[in-house]
């Protein structure tokens, strides 16, 4: 099916052509746990990409179909220089709708995956909208949101950590690590499966919206798991210390040749039955 796109609203688009070049590319996380942390100045932050152009889905401005990207930076004079371009070309997403969290609504969870044109590799996105309905939870906060299954029996995936703004009220990525801790404080003991974005999505606070965070990996394959994606509310502002996980996607292994091989069987036993039925 051909779809037509339709591009961000003019007022974003102006806003982004007009931004200032600043700082960031994917980063790639340690394996032992330890934080990347980003910036609130986007000139010094690492973690951020600049977007260039977004492309939707008609209808749902929500669906990112494709976007542009610059890679900045982090050192040396303003605008910092470009150091590499690309475009996330959307190949499948889910939503969940009306998330629930220590029994009430809070909002709704987008998960993507892309192609990044500059290399090939996968990039998996992930966004989150806070008390976007009449009925959602007006107080709910997140502070952690996760991603999953970047280790099985096969391969432990590599996971580069970026983000960007999609709307004028995203809010940034803090800090992220391969870990699955949900203290704020501490420790960040390291787990191979498991990536936590920080930020602070809060309605009342005026950031209901998280940016759309990324994470790149060599994965080359991917599927869909019950246990794809996750949130966790911190009790930074006295709530319920409560999280969830979410359908969403994660890397799946390349399947081995003696996978290929029963299937290859299977077919070919398939053909036999087939000729024996026409003869």
């Amino acid at each position: 099916m051909i779809m037509k796109l339709k591009t961000l609203t003019a007022a974003f688009a102006v806003a982004l052509a007009s931004t200032a070049a600043v700082a960031g590319d994917f980063t790639e996380l340690p394996q032992n746990g330890s934080l990347v942390v980003g910036a609130n100045n986007p000139n010094t932050d690492r973690l951020y990409l600049e977007a260039q152009s977004i492309t939707t889905l008609p209808g749902d401005d929500r669906i990112f179909t494709s976007i542009s990207y610059n890679a900045i930076a982090t050192s040396g004079g303003l605008p910092r220089a470009i150091v590499g371009s690309g475009t996330l070309t959307l190949i499948d997403h889910l939503i969940t709708l009306d998330v629930v969290l220590d029994g009430r609504e809070i909002g709704h969870a987008f998960d993507f995956v892309f192609r990044d044109s500059r290399d090939d590799k996968l990039v998996f996105g992930m966004r989150t909208l806070l008390g976007v309905e009449p009925d959602h939870q007006q107080d709910a906060e997140l502070n952690f949101l996760y991603r999953y299954g970047f280790q099985d029996d096969t391969a432990t995936y590599s996971a580069a950590a970026a983000w960007m703004f999609t709307s004028d009220f995203d809010l940034r990525m803090y800090n992220v690590g391969r870990t699955a801790s949900t203290s704020l404080l501490g420790a960040t003991p390291f787990d191979p499966d498991t990536i936590r974005m920080q930020s602070d999505v809060n309605l009342a606070e005026g950031n209901p919206f998280s940016g759309l965070f990324l994470i790149k990996t060599d994965a080359e394959r991917y599927t869909i798991a019950d246990r794809g994606i996750g949130v966790f509310q911190a009790g930074e502002e006295g709530q319920p210390r409560v999280g969830i996980d979410l359908r969403g996607f994660v890397p799946a292994p390349i399947p081995e040749p003696s996978t290929y091989a029963m299937l290859l069987g299977g077919l070919g036993l398939l053909g036999v039955v087939a000729r024996r039925r026409r003869a």
